[in-house]
């Protein structure tokens, strides 16, 4: 099985295959948005020891990730968004958000491609990384259902892409957006 290198990290090991997405958006956002790659490889970090792994590989992986936040937080030095909750917690959120609704309304106008399901994957992965503020006891039913519809619209546009035809605008099963100009006069 090939493995993944991100950063100057070794390889990700297979017992860790489901911190790689996050790994991924931390490396591509690096240079641009170092907050936001800190709390992608932060919770890259969470997924990885949540998932309790035994062997010596996984395990120093883990070690040089945790290095490697380390060194990420001294980098960016003292910022609310990194060093206050509430700060951090609403910088990925609006940057989330954001991604979202980029790729949401490109779908909506009917101009997606291959970028647009690239958009709705990545913000359903930016939105999962809020998972790093939620407490037990407050999940947050709105950014869960974004989450899926990312994941659906993503999968949706590239299966659309890959049968050679345009990816349908908007939500499954969508009402049509009516045009006033050519309702008739009763439904004005």
């Amino acid at each position: 099985m090939a493995t993944t290198k991100l950063f100057n990290l070794p390889p990700i090991p297979p017992a860790l295959k489901s911190v790689t997405p996050y790994l991924q958006r931390a490396d591509e956002l690096k240079g641009k948005e170092p907050i936001m790659s800190y709390w992608c490889t932060y919770y890259a970090a969470q997924v990885g020891i949540a998932l309790n792994v035994k062997e010596t590989s996984s395990r120093v992986f883990l070690f040089d990730l945790l290095g490697l936040l380390e060194s990420m937080k001294e980098a960016i030095g003292p910022n609310d968004a990194i060093d206050v909750e509430a700060a951090s917690a609403a910088y990925v959120e609006n940057f989330a958000v954001k991604v979202f609704s980029m790729a949401d309304n490109e779908d909506r106008k009917g101009a997606a491609t291959r970028h647009v399901d690239s958009k709705f994957l990545a913000a359903a992965h930016f939105l999962d990384v809020l998972k790093t503020f939620r407490r037990a006891s407050s999940p947050n039913r709105f950014h869960d259902e974004k989450i899926r519809y990312a994941k659906w619209k993503a999968a949706d546009i590239g299966k659309a892409f890959r049968e050679g035809r345009k990816p349908t605008p908007g939500p499954a099963n969508a009402e049509p957006e009516l045009d006033p100009e050519t309702l008739p006069p009763h439904l004005h």
